[in-house]
């Protein structure tokens, strides 16, 4: 198999935010000639628009490093790089980075939009939601990326549904009827991004693929591998939003119900590994090295290796309760 270069575009969705997952596999070398579990972080050292900042300093490895791990692991041939900018829309990040992405040497380019972009404005509350927007943006770069790769295949990283938005739908926690209209609230959250995602890439035309990581966290919580409601009361189950734990690198003084936690990005990276290769991720097994890296019980890893596979096998792009077309939403 020759040597295959992939690029993964987004913020910090991509790359983490915190450590261990941020800084994991990190520290590529440009200009590879084998394949390498390091991931090349393209806009380290970079100013104006790309740089990175201090709290979340890289060189970025993130979920990347979990899909370049696992290639590795696999005996397939990869050069990983990310280009993540934080809380930074598709069309920003190509307006700042576009040299970087329309490069005639990637074979596979992935896309992760910022998480309030795919959503109409009526579930995130958020002036920077724009699903028409989103999509226009996936079919700019894929045009751009092709123009100058026509071989590449271009990916669409899904993701998942915020905590945070869900309990700010469903209300105080104290009012009668919370849980049910939380649950509620993150089911039609999921539904949001998973009709944005596929109604970009059905627009579109020429996606290879979507990777349905938001799919995969639904499909978690509903086979009980993980919890779905950080709010309410204690559970044995992972989280798999980052929460707040012992070490927070960089520091919060709040719970982060918005980014993955090491489970979540572990997820994150075995759907994404299996949509682009089509490699069986049930393989790896209790022993896999980035869910040992990240601390991850080998139980759990196992657990989340069958769901991602799940997910991925019996992906459906059919709409989910959809009223109205998410790329003809306008903010």
């Amino acid at each position: 198999m020759p040597l295959r270069h992939v690029l993964f575009v987004g913020d910090s969705f991509t790359h983490g935010r915190y450590l261990p997952v941020r800084l994991y596999n990190s520290g590529g070398s440009q200009n590879a000639t084998i394949g390498s579990p390091l991931v090349v972080d393209e806009n380290y050292g970079a100013t104006g628009a790309r740089q990175e900042s201090t709290a979340e300093y890289g060189p970025y490895g993130g979920i990347p490093g979990i899909f370049a791990e696992l290639a590795s692991e696999t005996g397939l041939i990869y050069d990983v790089h990310i280009e993540a900018i934080s809380m930074t829309s598709l069309h920003n990040n190509y307006v700042a980075a576009s040299a970087v992405i329309d490069q005639a040497k990637w074979n596979a380019v992935v896309l992760q939009e910022l998480s309030s972009r795919p959503l109409p404005y009526d579930l995130s509350g958020d002036p920077t939601s724009d699903p028409e927007s989103f999509c226009k943006s996936v079919q700019t770069i894929e045009a751009g990326v092709h123009a100058v790769a026509p071989g590449a295949n271009i990916y669409l990283y899904e993701t998942w549904p915020r905590a945070d938005l869900a309990q700010q739908l469903a209300g105080s926690t104290s009012s009668p009827g919370y849980s049910s209209a939380y649950q509620m609230s993150l089911q039609t959250l999921g539904n949001a991004n998973h009709n944005a995602y596929y109604s970009a890439a059905m627009h579109d035309g020429a996606i290879a693929g979507v990777a349905p990581a938001g799919d995969a966290w639904t499909r978690a919580w509903a086979e009980g591998v993980a919890s779905s409601d950080p709010f309410i009361g204690s559970s044995q189950l992972p989280s798999l939003w980052y929460g707040f734990n012992a070490v927070n690198e960089p520091s919060i003084k709040a719970s982060d119900y918005l980014h993955p936690s090491i489970y979540g990005a572990y997820l994150d990276g075995l759907v994404l590994f299996q949509e682009i290769t089509g490699q069986d991720v049930r393989v790896f097994g209790a022993n896999e090295g980035a869910a040992i890296a990240l601390g991850i019980p080998g139980v759990t890893a196992v657990q989340l290796q069958q769901i991602a596979w799940e997910t991925v096998i019996q992906q459906n792009p059919a709409p989910i309760d959809q009223v109205t077309d998410p790329c003809t939403i306008t903010h």
